[in-house]
């Protein structure tokens, strides 16, 4: 696989960088002044459709953020077939933790579109964590955020059926969807099934049963939903009914 990456000027602080912190890290979690310090350091990146961001092995030097398109992150197996593990989408982090812990990069990230990256060596993130001690306490929350979400997909792997994971899939792709109630296929299937532990078939089935149930409308790369709270109760995501009076 292509490395694809090249150096590039760093996108303006006020516009596609700064953005992109602003939105990944919060507005509420970090001031002006410390999401200033973070859009100086490091370096921003085009990277190629189908090239590598990050590989499996490299050595983890830096914290990676997505600023434009997205991301496909898993590995390759011993034959070179591809598994995904989850997708980024812009304004989110690709590797929040590999850097700390020194050693190498666990996954691979490949760009899926055309992206920018920007790229935070972990020393001069940390003496900005030094001078502002809030992004310390985002960093730890951010992380502690993506333990969670690791424990749940391993908890849905293990517990939900392919119907339960593939109605949570919709779920999570619509909140980073522009449109509430449609989204786009920019992946192949089974890139999409390998990430739901399932076969390609399978999950192209379990479309077919929510389109007869009338919960989505499928156009080839196309998927609209018509009925969340369907989506919502075949996840296990449906709150409680609340006991009769």
């Amino acid at each position: 696989m292509s490395t694809g990456i090249a150096a590039a000027p760093p996108l303006p602080a006020h516009d596609g960088l700064y953005a992109a912190l602003r939105q990944a890290c919060g507005a509420q979690s970090l001031g002006e002044a410390a999401l200033l310090a973070l859009a100086r350091i490091g370096h921003s990146h085009a990277v190629a459709p189908k090239a590598c961001v990050i590989q499996r092995g490299q050595p983890a030097h830096a914290l990676w953020l997505l600023t434009q398109g997205t991301v496909c992150v898993g590995n390759h197996d011993s034959q070179g077939h591809w598994w995904q593990t989850h997708t980024v989408e812009a304004h989110g982090w690709i590797d929040l933790s590999s850097a700390w812990l020194g050693g190498s990069y666990l996954e691979t990230a490949q760009a899926q579109t055309a992206v920018w990256v920007h790229e935070f060596p972990v020393d001069e993130l940390a003496a900005v964590a030094a001078a502002h001690p809030e992004v310390s306490r985002w960093l730890l929350t951010s992380m502690a955020a993506n333990v969670r979400r690791l424990t749940s997909d391993v908890h849905d792997l293990l517990a939900k059926d392919v119907m339960a994971r593939c109605a949570g899939w919709l779920l999570d792709s619509l909140s980073s969807s522009d449109d509430p109630n449609e989204l786009v296929l920019h992946q192949h299937k089974r890139f999409i099934a390998s990430q739901l532990g399932t076969s390609p078939e399978t999950f192209s089935r379990t479309l077919r049963q929510l389109r007869e149930m009338g919960a989505v409308e499928i156009d080839r790369y196309r998927i609209r939903v018509h009925d969340v709270p369907a989506l919502l109760r075949l996840s296990g995501r449906a709150p409680l009914d609340s006991p009769p009076t």
